[in-house]
């Protein structure tokens, strides 16, 4: 009886301890009280101040059932429909226009921006730890989630024109003859019709480049594509869902076309973020190189040591053939270092660019 009784005591210090550990990562009571300081510092009424003190910090979640799906992104993003906030530091930023129509209470956040709606951390929300398969979307990866619910019909080329030249690429290609969509197809490969449930978009664009490198037994030819070919080829492969995932519920799936003249909101830079009263509250991530450098996808082309994938060249002494002057324009713009590769555009913020290029500068 004794040695159960230590078992089990051993085996609750660990989730005790797994417990305590996962609540000290998480960032969010830091920004919450970040947040309710910078309300009542910036608040021109003593009601607005009044809120502000009242509030508590605590994981916020919305349980979207037509959708079904759970979002708690706004525990951290709370500033996205205060007006006032557009100048504060992220993630304690007003969002760009398109909330007007696709409000957070019906929406959530995650069925435009990808990510993990019910992580409690960064990272994970972000989808940038290992073995996930809900990455962020940004940039034009986003289109694939627009494309979803309004299609070609009611959004203007500009909105959904990396996923149209993707769905081209694929007809040039005639990876159908291979392949099925929706049962239409081939049946030497595998079915596309979900890819975009099962895969995240990094371990697609690096199949893309080495098939073989991806999958050891794949008989998949390696196409001639750029590096805007492999993207607008993946961008396209999201837009391919299951049930669970893809928006079936025709209350949101738009029917009316969009003003032929709509453009993407413009990217908010965050203007003088100092300007906000209490903006240095908010806590700033550190990010730990190394972690990064995994969370980020970068170990599914590269190996370091005996880890990671053969898609691109081998990092292990990368620190001897390149500067960290180097790591930083790659990591920021691979173009810029590499025009004719195809390494994608990973779209990291600075801190991270830094951290990452930290990392590889000790790989010697």
């Amino acid at each position: 009886m004794s040695k159960w009784l230590v078992v089990f005591s051993l085996i609750l210090s660990v989730v005790m301890g797994l417990t305590i550990w996962d609540a000290y990562r998480q960032e969010f009571p830091g920004y919450q009280k970040a947040y309710f300081n910078m309300v009542e510092l910036n608040s021109q009424t003593t009601s607005q101040q009044e809120w502000a003190r009242n509030q508590r910090v605590e994981l916020k979640q919305q349980n979207i059932g037509e959708l079904r799906r759970l979002d708690r992104c706004q525990t951290c993003h709370l500033a996205v429909e205060n007006p006032g906030f557009t100048n504060a530091p992220e993630p304690l930023r007003t969002h760009p226009s398109l909330l007007d129509s696709h409000p957070p209470e019906k929406f959530g956040c995650a069925v435009c921006h990808g990510g993990n709606e019910r992580g409690t951390t960064t990272s994970i929300a972000h989808g940038e730890t290992e073995g996930q398969n809900k990455r962020l979307l940004k940039d034009e990866y986003i289109q694939a989630t627009c494309y979803a619910c309004h299609t070609e019909k009611t959004l203007p080329p500009q909105a959904t024109g990396a996923v149209i030249q993707g769905k081209i690429i694929l007809n040039v290609n005639m990876c159908l003859r291979c392949h099925q969509i929706n049962g239409e197809g081939g049946n030497e490969g595998p079915d596309l019709s979900e890819v975009g449930s099962r895969r995240d978009w990094m371990w697609t664009y690096a199949h893309f480049i080495n098939p073989q490198a991806m999958n050891l037994v794949s008989t998949m030819p390696r196409f001639q594509l750029s590096r805007d070919d492999i993207k607008h080829l993946t961008i396209f492969l999201l837009t391919l869902q299951n049930n669970r995932d893809k928006v079936t519920d025709n209350r949101f799936i738009a029917h009316k076309s969009a003003d032929p003249n709509w453009r993407w909101p413009e990217k908010q830079a965050g203007g003088q973020t100092n300007a906000m009263k209490g903006a240095n509250l908010v806590p700033t991530i550190e990010y730990e190189g190394k972690e990064l450098f995994t969370g980020a996808g970068c170990k599914t082309c590269h190996t370091i040591g005996q880890s990671g994938g053969e898609v691109g060249p081998a990092l292990s002494y990368i620190a001897r053939k390149y500067d960290r002057d180097t790591f930083v324009r790659l990591l920021r713009n691979p173009a810029d270092v590499f025009p004719q590769g195809l390494m994608p555009q990973l779209n990291l913020n600075e801190k991270q660019v830094q951290a990452v290029a930290d990392y590889l500068s000790t790989l010697k």
